[in-house]
């Protein structure tokens, strides 16, 4: 509580009192690291609930200025709240505040050869705000200097991705399309690996290509395009052949294509479209992979083992848990949860099942009168040094 009512003094003591370049007039007594981290916790709070946007401009202008003070121009935290003021900015409608944040804090990282992974996401997003402020030559000047570094630093997949994705939509604005479709598909693979080919992802991502294809009047690829995209459209269309993976490096670059499959076959009835394909593909993928080990012990066989279709819905469940969690080796809760998906899958499924199982049968009793959870930590005890999902 004293932290808060300090915080909100210095933002009463210096409304409106803002030196060049962003910098606030913090008090003396309030240059320190301990008065930066407080304001920095509450403005991040700010952006992850929608709260005020204004009050979050107000505490990062002043957490950048400590930092700044204390650490200089390069400290992280200094070039991290000054990249947190520029999305404020941006959420409160002030679009050009934010260019001006992002462009004097591209300078930064420019002036003192920082090439990193923070400065190609600043520049992507000094793009993509140039690019809401109608303005696409300064945005397309800006995704080209990300991509000319973006070869020089590691970055995530899903950062390159959206990095790609506004590329391509910047040199397609300015009716480059033969280069907006060279960027795209290099996104498309991307997304491919990320999301899996049957995802929504995917999928509008693939709809882009068509229109890009369209402009460069390449119309034979627009019309193939428009063709795969009908196909994914449908009901497990994203469902690919199992016959794919057989080595790590295969799971590994279809692993959201395993993870797509998965959710489609736990989600779905088992008469649905490709659903065996999908959960087949799972499965493949879930013996081929050294991301997940998986275990089925005593417990997990004795309620299993006359049901095939389960099985496949507890690996399916495993999966999308392990990944979720990005985890190798599932701790017992895991376990359990996967477990109550997995008599979830029986009892949305039973109805169409030839061979029942009784002991699934069993647990659906728990399930329906809502006690699965304890029945669950019963047949499934916790193991030694584990701790919780919510840990």
């Amino acid at each position: 509580m004293k932290y808060f009512v300090l915080i909100l003094m210095f933002i009463i003591f210096s409304s409106g009192s803002v030196f060049a370049q962003y910098e606030a007039n913090v008090p003396e007594e309030m240059m320190n690291r301990e008065y930066a981290l407080k304001a920095d916790s509450l403005g991040r709070k700010i952006l992850t609930e929608k709260g005020s946007y204004s009050t979050g401009i107000e505490l990062f202008m002043r957490s950048a200025t400590i930092y700044k003070h204390l650490g200089g121009e390069t400290d992280p935290d200094y070039t991290n709240a000054m990249a947190l003021l520029a999305k404020c900015y941006m959420r409160n409608d002030q679009l050009q505040d934010a260019i001006n944040v992002l462009c004097q804090l591209s300078d930064v990282y420019k002036k003192n050869g920082l090439v990193s992974e923070q400065y190609a996401i600043i520049l992507d997003n000094l793009s993509l705000y140039y690019s809401m402020a109608g303005n696409p030559s300064k945005a397309l000047e800006k995704s080209k200097e990300v991509l000319q570094i973006s070869d020089q630093i590691e970055l995530s997949k899903h950062d390159l991705m959206l990095i790609l994705v506004h590329a391509a939509e910047n040199h397609a604005v300015m009716n480059e399309y033969k280069k907006a479709v060279q960027i795209q598909l290099r996104a498309l693979d991307l997304t491919h690996q990320l999301y899996g080919r049957g995802s929504e992802k995917y999928i509008d991502e693939l709809k882009y290509l068509q229109q890009y294809y369209e402009g460069a009047d390449e119309k034979i690829k627009a019309k193939r395009t428009a063709e795969a995209i009908e196909k994914l459209e449908k009901p497990g269309g994203g469902v690919r052949s199992a016959d794919e993976l057989k080595t790590v490096e295969d799971c590994i670059y279809h692993r959201g294509d395993a993870y797509w499959c998965a959710d489609y076959y736990i989600n779905h009835k088992l008469s649905a479209d490709n659903a065996l394909d999908a959960g087949k593909y799972a499965m493949a993928w879930c013996i081929s992979t050294d991301e997940l080990t998986l275990e089925i012990d005593e417990c997990h066989a004795k309620y299993l083992e006359d049901a095939p279709t389960e099985i496949t819905a507890y690996m399916c469940a495993c999966l999308i848990i392990g990944q979720t969690y990005q985890v190798k080796k599932l701790t017992r809760e895991m376990e359990r949860l996967a477990m109550q998906w997995t008599v979830e899958h029986y009892r949305y499924n039973r109805d169409i099942l030839v061979n029942k199982s009784s002991k699934l049968d069993e647990l659906v009793e728990y399930l329906e009168n809502n006690t699965l959870e304890e029945k669950m930590k019963e047949i499934f005890p916790d193991k030694e040094d584990e701790g919780s999902l919510s840990e």
